[in-house]
């Protein structure tokens, strides 16, 4: 009889040990050029029957400091084409096994889809309708204009939507990302007219990425592009002019921005952070990890379990064609605003002035590639990071010198991005909550600004 474990079997006792950190293993990527000047990044990735789509545009500043019709035109770009209309091209994807999805994201518009790899030549035929002979018929227009309209209302009342554009506001002033989305009046006046016109402008003139991953040769993706996006692919195709690069952050006192009778306030504090293709990014992104990026890091250690101040305080980078930058949020209770504040800054000055332990070293550098394995492992997972590293600059080649760059990270490499990126005299501290009840707490902490939101 074959022995069972017990917990007197040495075998029994304790988890299994952690095998050793490695880089993922990342298909070959593609580089392509479709017609001569349309960029194209293909990578076979099997395991089920799908691909999946991206095709990524460049937004210029007009449409960042003016992001009404951008806002529009994605929903409006499934009302119809000159072959279908809204309901039969929703019909002839999902015959198709395939879903299509459009959106801006910072300072890109994207598409996104995927579909049964059988089904893929007919599929991007569909795109590229959908791309050339758009319809914008009025009346379907005018529904995605007011049901974007009704959407922006709806988010410019949540305290955290209202947070992350003060702190733009803040962090980037004169820059077009310190635009606000866009007003629901301004989304209610949108017209077809103007939708053709920025189509014509974007989606059929300027320069984009397109990305294809999923059950297929490369060789034979490229000709399929070619073959079915032809008619679009074949339309003159010019770059987008280059973002002014993002303002140095300047600290100042702390701005408290009124939210009258709020039973909450939004800490939130922003600063630089490098590029995806900066060499001391992956050192930067142990040092984020462990400030407030995992759920063993020092800000939700304090303030989520020590203290009970919120639930899910964190640390994070956001990368832009501009530039990135770094933010530190929690949604606090009204009463402890200027404890948490504190607490957030102590441990951020801690990390600063003292370093990281060899312990949360590793343990982050478990926690980084993990992240970073799990998000390129699938082909939805390795579509969307390929066409963000297309769209930022970063290259293909990031796929595999991120992770060797965490492999390699020293502690003196995260304590210097540690001291660089999170010192709290280098961030710009904003909070949104009722200034009645917070500004005399927060006077105990620093120098206190009080200033209305942004106007819609």
């Amino acid at each position: 009889m074959p022995q069972l474990l017990s917990r007197e079997n040495p075998a029994s006792s304790g988890p299994p040990p952690v095998g050793p950190m490695a880089a993922p293993k990342v298909p070959h990527v593609a580089e392509e050029e479709l017609h001569g000047d349309v960029p194209a990044l293909v990578a076979r990735h099997g395991g089920v029957p799908l691909a999946e789509l991206r095709i990524a545009f460049p937004l210029p500043e007009r449409e960042l400091t003016s992001p009404a019709a951008v806002t529009v035109l994605c929903p409006a770009l499934f009302a119809g084409t000159e072959r279908h209309d809204r309901t039969a091209f929703a019909e002839a994807l999902e015959g198709l096994g395939g879903h299509l999805d459009a959106g801006v994201h910072d300072d890109h518009l994207f598409i996104s889809g995927s579909v049964l790899a059988t089904n893929l030549a007919p599929f991007l035929s569909l795109v590229c309708d959908m791309l050339t002979v758009p319809a914008y018929p009025k009346n379907e227009v005018r529904a995605d204009a007011a049901r974007s309209a009704d959407e922006a209302l709806i988010a410019l009342a949540q305290p955290e939507v209202i947070a992350r554009q003060e702190l733009r506001r803040r962090l980037f002033k004169g820059h077009p990302y310190a635009t606000p989305m866009a007003a629901p009046a301004a989304l209610r006046r949108i017209s077809e007219s103007a939708l053709r016109d920025l189509h014509r402008s974007l989606l059929t003139s300027s320069t984009p990425v397109v990305v294809l991953v999923g059950d297929l040769q490369p060789a034979r993706a490229k000709t399929l592009l070619e073959d079915s996006l032809g008619p679009w692919l074949d339309s003159r195709k010019k770059p987008i002019a280059a973002l002014a690069p993002l303002p140095a952050p300047k600290p100042g006192p702390i701005e408290v921005v009124a939210r009258p009778n709020a039973v909450q306030s939004n800490l939130r504090l922003g600063g630089a952070a490098p590029s995806l293709s900066a060499p001391d990014w992956p050192a930067a992104t142990l040092a984020e990890s462990i400030a407030g990026g995992m759920f063993t890091s020092r800000i939700v250690a304090n303030l989520r379990e020590r203290n009970g101040y919120t639930y899910t305080p964190y640390t994070a980078t956001r990368h832009g064609r501009a530039g990135s930058y770094l933010v530190t949020g929690a949604d606090v209770a009204t009463e402890v605003t200027a404890a948490a504040l504190v607490e957030t800054l102590y441990e951020l000055g801690h990390l600063a002035a003292t370093g990281v332990t060899p312990e949360e070293l590793e343990l982050a550098r478990h926690h980084a590639l993990g992240r970073f394995s799990f998000q390129v492992a699938t082909q939805s997972g390795l579509a969307s990071t390929m066409v963000s590293l297309a769209v930022l600059g970063a290259g293909t080649g990031y796929l595999s010198s991120y992770p060797k760059g965490l492999l390699a990270a020293t502690k003196d490499d995260v304590d210097g991005a540690a001291r660089r990126y999170l010192a709290p005299g280098r961030l710009v501290t904003l909070v949104v909550g009722d200034p009645e009840k917070v500004e005399g707490q927060l006077s105990l902490v620093g120098a206190v600004t009080v200033r209305k939101p942004l106007a819609h």
